[in-house]
């Protein structure tokens, strides 16, 4: 065996600790084996983020149309109360028509007969009252009083209240069907 030197022998030592520390490509503790690692938690981490950004958007869009459609429910509920108060008012202040169905009908047949349409149009509901003149202007005198006296027939005739008694129905030898309004007054439906 040959003989080292002291300096020599250190070398070799360092060498051999070198040669068994060593480990094979791609280990957790070599550099390149790191920044696999790392890669790979990186990756993960960007989908898991990517996935998170996406579901937090679907979320919040979601919430956001929600919003919307409460703030759309909310403005029609406000327009239909603010509708419902007009129309009472309206109601309120109509005082064309009589105490009971009855009464209505023949203030109705008066006008009539005396050529008012304009007055006997007042006695319908504030929507129909337009169409009612419309059809009195575009009506000849003895198709007007043969209504008339089939309407007088039917004040003879007995009707019937709806269930909350807001509402009364005539229904021969004519129908009329009569709605009353929140002041007390009965209206004319149709006929």
């Amino acid at each position: 065996m040959e003989t080292l030197s002291p300096e020599s022998q250190t070398q070799q030592n360092k060498n051999s600790e070198n040669l068994n520390s060593e480990k094979p490509n791609g280990s957790a503790s070599s550099p390149r084996g790191k920044k696999y690692w790392k890669f790979v938690v990186g990756f993960f981490a960007v989908i898991i983020g990517v996935f998170i950004l996406i579901n937090t958007s679907f979320w919040l869009w979601e919430k956001y149309n929600m919003w919307q459609g409460q703030k759309r429910v909310q403005q029609t509920v406000e327009a239909l109360k603010k509708f419902e108060e007009e129309d009472y008012q309206k109601a309120m202040a109509d005082t064309y028509g009589g105490k009971t169905p009855q009464e209505t009908l023949k203030m109705y047949i008066e006008a009539v007969e005396k050529g008012n349409y304009e007055l006997a149009s007042k006695y319908f509901i504030g929507d129909k009252q337009e169409g009612e003149l419309r059809s009195f202007k575009n009506s000849i005198r003895e198709d007007i009083l043969n209504i008339i006296s089939l309407l007088k027939q039917t004040l003879k005739s007995q009707g019937s209240f709806s269930t909350n008694k807001n509402g009364y129905i005539i229904r021969k030898p004519i129908l009329v069907n009569f709605k009353l309004y929140p002041n007390g007054i009965w209206k004319i439906i149709e006929i």
